[in-house]
């Protein structure tokens, strides 16, 4: 039988992914801002084209979204500072990805149940560990 199983992937933070990481920040808030100077001309439009019984249900709907992205870009700068005190060497955690394991009938459960995470560095997978839930050392593949 075939399973499937998350894998974190974490790097190791350098100056050159550290400024990657820095520009991908800077980016998404400048999406999200001008997502909300979008959201705030299409608030203006909508009240001067309604009547005034339906505005208290555009103010919810547009002030509910700009307020979103509001704390998004609050999140971003939160992480920008934390990405730019981390010190070099430091483990970033990534994303997930998923893979498959094949389990047979007599394997060891515990075996399956090991939590896997791939160290990237510089684009460059320098290590896979497998990690059990109780278990303090790392198994190098």
């Amino acid at each position: 039988m075939r399973i499937e199983k998350t894998v974190l992937v974490r790097h190791v933070l350098t100056e050159d992914y550290r400024e990657k990481l820095l520009k991908k920040i800077s980016t998404e808030k400048e999406r999200l801002n001008t997502e909300m100077g979008q959201l705030r001309f299409q608030y203006q439009k909508q009240l001067k084209e309604q009547s005034g019984r339906n505005k208290s249900a555009i103010d919810s709907k547009y002030n509910t979204e700009i307020n979103k992205r509001g704390q998004r870009i609050e999140s971003l700068n939160f992480r920008e500072s934390k990405v730019k005190t981390l010190p070099t060497g430091s483990l970033v955690t990534g994303e997930k990805v998923q893979r498959y394991t094949d389990v047979q009938v007599g394997d060891r459960w515990s075996e399956h149940r090991l939590e896997d995470e791939i160290i990237i560095e510089d684009d460059i997978v320098r290590e896979i560990r497998s990690k059990g839930e109780d278990e303090d050392d790392s198994v190098r593949h």
